[in-house]
């Protein structure tokens, strides 16, 4: 009974893992697909960010075509000053009002926007750290996952690569006599060739009378041992 009850325990266990196993991958792949929403989102924001930013633009330079104006017709309306015509000096200061109320509003927008422009700008700086970070761990996890697999490969191939180590490292030891075998005849191959080289060249030495062994005979080993013993 105990055995049939520690069975089942055990198959209780594998399944859990695998359960586990199964709800860690598709964690990493929800990770994965939100990393790549939170990518697709921050583009079109920068997109709308840039229409934003054309719009500022846009608004301090008409602002900057109004000021440019208000300051011409200021000029214009001393100038009719200047010749006593106080009337036409009246309607310029009328036209300049009507540019410092456009002027005004348009600074007010412009202030407004700017600060939306640069809000948004940074709230996109941080979202796009954030999603660096998050792609930073998830590449972490799927490194240590994947060095998991291996060890565990590994540790399951070792038996049946520890019985056949022999047998590879025979077959190496093979392979490693053939070449040095295979480099003896090569320089055997290389001293033969050298050696037939210097015959003919003794033999066309001889036949031309220079040089020729010296041998020794009785006599010449007589007068050596005479001097040997005078010595």
């Amino acid at each position: 009974m105990s055995i049939l009850k520690n069975i089942l325990t055990a198959i209780r266990g594998g399944a859990s893992e695998v359960g586990e196993a199964v709800i860690d991958a598709n964690a990493l792949r929800i990770l994965g697909q939100e990393i790549r929403d939170a990518e697709d989102a921050i583009g079109k924001a920068k997109q709308s960010l840039t229409n934003l930013k054309a719009s500022e633009i846009k608004l301090k330079r008409e602002l900057n075509t109004i000021h440019k104006d208000i300051s011409d017709y200021e000029s214009k309306a001393m100038q009719a000053l200047e010749a006593n015509n106080d009337t036409l000096a009246g309607e310029v200061a009328d036209r300049i009002a009507v540019l410092e109320a456009d002027a005004a509003e348009k600074n007010a927008e412009h202030q407004n926007l700017s600060v939306q422009v640069n809000k948004i700008n940074s709230m996109i700086r941080q979202r796009e750290k954030t999603i660096q970070k998050n792609k930073r761990e998830l590449e972490k996890i799927k490194t240590v996952e994947q060095l998991q697999k291996a060890t565990s490969t590994m540790s399951t191939n070792f038996a049946a690569t520890n019985a056949s180590e022999h047998r590879v490292s025979k077959a190496l030891e093979r392979v490693k006599n053939k070449q040095t075998h295979w480099e003896d005849r090569m320089e055997a191959g290389e001293w033969m060739e050298s050696t037939e080289q210097n015959d003919e060249l003794d033999t066309k030495l001889k036949a031309a009378g220079i040089g020729g062994a010296t041998t020794s005979g009785g006599s010449s080993v007589l007068e050596r041992l005479k001097q040997k013993k005078a010595g």
